[in-house]
C-alpha cells in the first residue's frame, strides 16, 4: 500500500471528505483525487503539512505503513501541546512588537507636547513683552503730551 493510499484510508476512518483535506492544507481543488486515482507520490511538503494539521496522524504509518495508523496518545498531547505554545510565543512576540512601537510612538509624542509647551511659553513671554513696551509707550507720549 503507498502512503496516498493510507492517507486516504485516514480520511475515510475520520470521515474527513477529500476536499476539505484538501482545503485545510493548500492543495488545489481534486489533486488529492487525482493522485489517489493515479496512486501517485506524495511530497514532503505535503506531508510536512499533513503533520502539522493532523498531528494525531501517525505520519511514519503514512510513510511505511509500520505501528499505528493513530499516533500514541502522549505523542499526540505534546505535539498539540508544542503547537500551543508555538501559537502562544509567536502572539506574544507580535504583541510585543506592537507595544514597543506604541512605546515609541508615546516617547515622540511627549517630545512634540514638551516642545509645543515651550513655543507656547515662548509665545507668552512674546506678547507680555509687547503689552509692556506697547504700554510704556502710552505713558511716555503721556507724559509728552500731557
Amino acid at each position: 500500500m503507498k502512503p496516498i493510499e493510507r492517507i486516504h484510508l485516514y480520511l475515510q476512518f475520520k470521515s474527513i471528505s477529500p476536499h476539505s483535506f484538501e482545503k485545510r492544507i493548500g492543495l488545489s481543488n481534486g489533486y488529492f483525487s487525482k493522485q489517489l486515482r493515479n496512486l501517485g507520490s506524495v511530497g514532503s511538503d505535503i506531508l510536512i503539512k499533513i503533520d502539522e494539521y493532523y498531528a494525531e496522524l501517525n505520519i511514519l504509518w503514512v510513510l511505511n505503513g509500520q505501528g499505528q495508523m493513530i499516533a500514541p496518545h502522549d505523542a499526540y498531547l505534546n505535539t498539540a501541546s508544542t503547537m500551543q505554545v508555538d501559537e502562544y510565543l509567536n502572539k506574544y512576540d507580535a504583541e510585543n512588537k506592537k507595544m514597543k512601537n506604541l512605546e515609541a510612538d508615546l516617547e515622540k509624542l511627549q517630545v512634540v507636547l514638551k516642545d509645543k509647551d515651550k513655543i507656547i511659553s515662548l509665545y507668552e513671554v512674546i506678547t507680555n513683552n509687547k503689552t509692556v513696551l506697547v504700554q510704556d509707550n502710552f505713558e511716555q507720549q503721556k507724559t509728552t503730551f500731557g
